[in-house]
């Protein structure tokens, strides 16, 4: 099986949560320690893409969420997803 580069990972991890595959609690214990990890080899592979996943995903998203219930929270990251990927279609990937 090929191995999924790190936008590919961080993607469906993203996704994953959005399609309810994953509950809150998963998101929020893990989402920071993947972000971690795969962030330097994002930004070898495209760093403003990099730059733009960690802005609207942890920034606007991961790290705003903390006061919001649950439902609120998956509307909040879906809201930065559509946004991330947006400026994607936008050129930068």
């Amino acid at each position: 099986m090929p191995r999924k580069n790190a936008f590919e990972f961080m993607m469906n991890f993203v996704q994953e949560y959005l399609d309810g595959t994953m509950d809150r609690l998963g998101w929020d214990l893990d989402f920071n320690h993947y972000l971690i990890q795969q962030y330097p080899k994002m930004e070898r592979e495209n760093r403003e893409l990099a730059e733009c996943f960690y802005y609207y995903l942890s920034e606007e998203g991961f790290d705003q969420g903390d006061d919001l219930d649950d439902s609120e929270h998956k509307k909040l990251i879906r809201k930065q997803w559509r946004e991330f990927k947006a400026v994607m279609k936008d050129g930068i990937y």
